[in-house]
């Protein structure tokens, strides 16, 4: 007589690796989809402000909850996530800048001093908008740390490596290897191979898979563990990312109908949209680099450089007409300002650059030649005015002397250090620099 089958209960660890694998195609997806097809979209994913970041915020917010659950508890890895909860803490404080970004209160002048963004908080002194030794220190440590402890302990421990034996032993909790592909795709993305935004990418998956580890050994903590339904984890992960989504997008509503913090989440999507569309156009995408200037000029309509780079995208689409109508738009907008004072050193330095954009050389040159005169006689008359040296700078600039116009930024800048318009010209003027 044969014995009676034996009933299987699916792994739950099973559903929980499939649920993690879509998740991380479906994020992937995205991306890519926002990115190639929806620019506008993609910059509300991956800016500083807008829904992206808050996502990127409330999975760290759930890794610290679960992190503090787990250190409560008498096990090898308590310790483990006593650190993973105090990190956590950090890590949401310094996206949301101590609670600047959702109650919006001026940085100490310190802070505006020596903050690459001018920001309450602390990471943005060695990393920022601009390169930095320590930055990229920072970034190949993350790099490393993520594969080495995302893909390489997984397999280590998987293969029985006697090192990866020791760690587990010794109170580091080995991650499922379907968390891998998060960690190993954060660390591309901190990389910055494509710079694209690409470290918001990274964050929000490495906060992902932080969330779905802790959540993973929580689980595991739980009595009876026999009797867990198979469908717990794999729910527990869909309730989690759905959890973080409704708080991210409860949050970004609120900033968007607060008119103080409405008024600088807008000013992070112009921002984003002006260099998303220098961005789409290095990479030859003119149909996303048009269609987020178009939307400035919305906002705009008589911005002279926005105009030019329009048409700077319609010239490389073989749009003939649309590029002189738009160029021809630019110059007659300064063409009235300059008929009222043709002494003005910005609607010369526009002029300059419209008229070289259209092949009028000669008249470029004059307008050049004329803001130069007025930019020299302007730190002569008045050498105690920063303007006066930001000025000359950008006529220096314009005339392709590159490090003489980063001398007279920085000379603004030692005038007044918290102006954001004389510290981006200097760090812009820095990078050419380094980069020529």
């Amino acid at each position: 007589m044969s014995e009676p089958r034996r009933k299987i209960t699916p792994c739950p660890e099973k559903s929980g690796a499939l649920t993690a694998t879509l998740i991380f195609a479906a994020v992937a997806s995205l991306f890519i989809i926002l990115a190639t097809e929806f620019p506008q979209l993609y910059i509300l994913a991956t800016y500083e402000d807008l829904p992206g970041e808050w996502t990127q915020a409330f999975f760290f917010t759930a890794t610290l909850i679960t992190s503090l659950l787990l250190a409560r508890k008498s096990h090898p890895y308590r310790l483990f996530f006593a650190l993973l909860a105090l990190a956590c803490f950090y890590v949401v404080g310094e996206e949301i800048s101590w609670g600047q970004r959702l109650f919006s209160f001026t940085s100490p002048e310190f802070f505006q001093r020596h903050n690459l963004q001018q920001e309450f908080n602390l990471h943005n002194f060695l990393t920022g908008p601009t390169a930095t030794w320590q930055k990229r220190a920072i970034e190949l440590g993350l790099v490393a740390a993520l594969v080495g402890y995302g893909l390489l302990y997984p397999l280590l421990q998987r293969n029985g490596n006697r090192l990866a034996r020791w760690f587990k032993e010794h109170g580091l909790p080995v991650p499922p290897l379907s968390l891998s592909p998060y960690f190993v795709t954060g660390a591309l993305c901190e990389l910055r191979l494509f710079s694209f935004n690409e470290a918001e990418i990274a964050e929000l998956l490495i906060a992902m898979a932080l969330a779905f580890l802790t959540l993973h050994h929580f689980l595991l903590t739980q009595e009876d563990r026999g009797r867990t339904p198979p469908w717990l984890e794999a729910t527990a992960m869909v309730g989690v990312v759905l959890a973080c989504l409704a708080g991210a997008g409860s949050v970004s509503w609120y900033c968007w109908t607060a008119p103080e913090l409405h008024k600088q989440m807008a000013k992070r999507i112009t921002a984003g949209q002006k260099k998303f569309g220098q961005r789409y156009y290095r990479y030859g995408d003119w149909q996303n680099s048009a269609i987020l200037y178009k939307a400035l000029l919305v906002k705009t309509p008589e911005d002279r450089v926005l105009l030019r780079s329009l048409a700077s995208t319609y010239k490389e689409m073989g749009d003939e007409q649309s590029f002189l109508s738009t160029n021809v738009k630019a110059i007659r907008l300064d063409m009235i300002q300059y008929g009222r004072n043709p002494r003005q050193i910005a609607v010369n330095l526009s002029l300059f650059e419209s008229f070289q954009q259209n092949g009028r050389q000669e008249k470029a040159r004059l307008h050049l030649t004329r803001a130069m005169e007025e930019s020299r006689n302007k730190v002569l008359l008045e050498p105690y005015n920063a303007g006066s040296f930001y000025w000359y700078g950008k006529c220096l600039q314009a005339k392709g002397e590159t490090n003489a116009a980063k001398e007279q930024f920085a000379r603004a800048v030692s005038m007044k250090p918290t102006s954001k318009r004389y510290l981006q010209a200097y760090r812009k003027s820095l990078h050419e620099l380094n980069n020529s």
